[in-house]
């Protein structure tokens, strides 16, 4: 039997090799139309052509015009030409969209200096040549630059202008940003000083939002670095051309893995989209069920801004609960009086809360102990109980006995000296957490912690014992992200 199944086998990989002879680019499917060189055939509800990923990425066809650089070489722009001709070479190796370059300069007064080539070596000579001197009298003439430049490029193209300083020829921006449109050239500034102060009119804004580019201030001219880095990502096809107004948010941009696909002639492109989650296409486990989710809380005067909290967010815990089988809801003062419910309704804790009206107090201990110990005599095994408080245990006689985790949520100072660490130690010994919260608006914090912890998407202890770290949070669930496959189709 074994002989024969290995007989069958082999003679199947005959088959199948003797078909990839014949298409080649098609695997063991025949396919009615070869792929181009460079394409596999893949089953996405259709047989399509998709680019073989061999360790890098593929170099696609340039399809824009010209990668424009437009310098102010005037003596104040000494930090920013350095950084230039760091970075050229980078932006001239890594070029994947650009047919050419184009390299302008200006200083005043103006005199047209402009080079197009598509040579990676005259563009850096022309570059590395330029010696920034000059200046004095701040507006320069760099609309006529950014004119020349527009002029000697493809269409299509990107130009990036460096400056410090407005435009003495501003009279210029209306012609300038009708030259650009017509090209469909895009501008985008670099600016890395004040722009002369007043005499600035908002040229460069004007023009940039015209071309559809942009305009970036640099507080620091080191921080050119940057933006040429970024170039050089866009240049390969790595990032989108949208040049961020800042360099905070600019050193955000993280690159993709792979520039954009790019059909041959005869294919269309087409994007499925897929949503992946780390740890397999099944859904999550179940959480394990617990007992008993009981909320102890004291009633006194001060505390009405917990109560309305607890009672706000109830709802939102009961709906997202999976793992308890009932609720336990306690109230204590001072003189004590047991009030103690358990429930599995939503309707009868919010009851029960509502019925809840906060007065009294002023001596600050309170009963919380007693009020913690009726609620672990009614919840259930294997139970959660959190203690919304702000004075410390008048009963700190009473310790805790039945194996229940308990959460203390502290609100207030806990009436100074009088607490003797009662919470932390009754925390600890049943493996729960106390959390401290400066101000009593935090309570809401908690009571979204409660409701990601009852649905399973967290860990009761997990509760961070600040409420900073607690607005922080973030449940380490499946991470899940959406799989772009761009493929070519006739």
């Amino acid at each position: 039997m074994k002989l024969k199944e290995i007989f069958l086998a082999a003679v199947l990989v005959l088959v199948c090799i003797n078909i990839a002879e014949s298409h080649k680019s098609c695997c063991c499917k025949p396919h009615p139309r070869r792929c181009p060189s460079g394409y596999r055939s893949v089953l996405v509800n259709r047989v399509v052509c998709k680019y073989r990923r061999r360790g890098r990425c593929p170099r696609p066809r340039p399809i824009l015009g010209s990668l424009g650089f437009v310098i102010d070489d005037t003596g104040s722009m000494r930090d920013d030409i350095s950084g230039v001709k760091s970075r050229i070479s980078y932006i001239l190796a890594r070029n994947r969209l650009f047919r050419d370059f184009v390299v302008a300069r200006f200083s005043d007064p103006y005199r047209r200096r402009v080079l197009r080539s598509s040579r990676s070596t005259a563009v850096r000579n022309y570059i590395n040549a330029i010696k920034p001197s000059g200046g004095g009298d701040c507006p320069e003439y760099s609309l006529s630059a950014i004119r020349d430049a527009a002029k000697a490029a493809r269409p299509n193209s990107m130009l990036y202008l460096f400056t410090d300083a407005s435009a003495k020829d501003a009279r210029l921006k209306a012609s300038v940003a009708a030259l650009l449109r017509r090209k469909r050239t895009r501008l985008y500034v670099v600016r890395s000083g004040r722009l002369c102060g007043s005499s600035y009119k908002g040229e460069y804004d004007y023009l940039a939002k015209r071309s559809g580019g942009g305009v970036i201030r640099l507080r620091n001219k080191k921080n050119v670095k940057y933006v040429l880095k970024y170039i050089g990502l866009a240049s390969a096809g790595r990032v989108p051309f949208r040049l961020p107004s800042s360099v905070k948010k600019l050193r955000r941009i993280r690159p993709g893995h792979c520039p954009r696909v790019y059909c041959p002639r005869g294919y269309r492109r087409v994007v499925k989209r897929r949503r992946i989650c780390k740890g397999g296409p099944r859904p999550p486990p179940r959480p394990r069920r617990l007992g008993s989710l009981g909320f102890v809380i004291d009633v006194t005067g001060s505390m009405k801004t917990e109560i309305r909290a607890v009672r706000s967010s109830i709802s939102s815990v009961i709906a997202a609960n999976r793992r308890f089988r009932n609720y336990v809801l306690a109230t204590f003062s001072d003189p004590y009086k047991r009030k103690v419910v358990a429930v599995k309704r939503k309707s009868s804790a919010l009851k029960f809360l509502r019925a809840i009206r906060p007065n009294g107090g002023g001596d600050c201990p309170e009963y919380s102990l007693s009020g913690v110990r009726d609620a672990a005599r009614r919840a259930l095994s294997r139970s959660v109980l959190f203690l919304f408080t702000d004075a410390s245990a008048k009963d700190a006689r009473l310790k805790k006995r039945k194996k229940i985790r308990l959460f203390v949520v502290k609100t207030g100072k806990l009436c100074g000296r009088a607490y003797k660490r009662e919470y932390d130690y009754l925390a600890r010994v049943s493996g729960g957490k106390v959390i401290t919260l400066p101000s009593k608006s935090g309570v809401s914090s908690v009571m979204n912690f409660m409701k990601l912890a009852a649905a399973g998407k967290a860990k009761f202890s997990a509760l961070p014992k600040t409420l900073k770290k607690l607005k922080k949070f973030r449940p380490r669930g499946r991470r899940c992200f959406t799989q772009i496959l761009i493929t070519c189709r006739r």
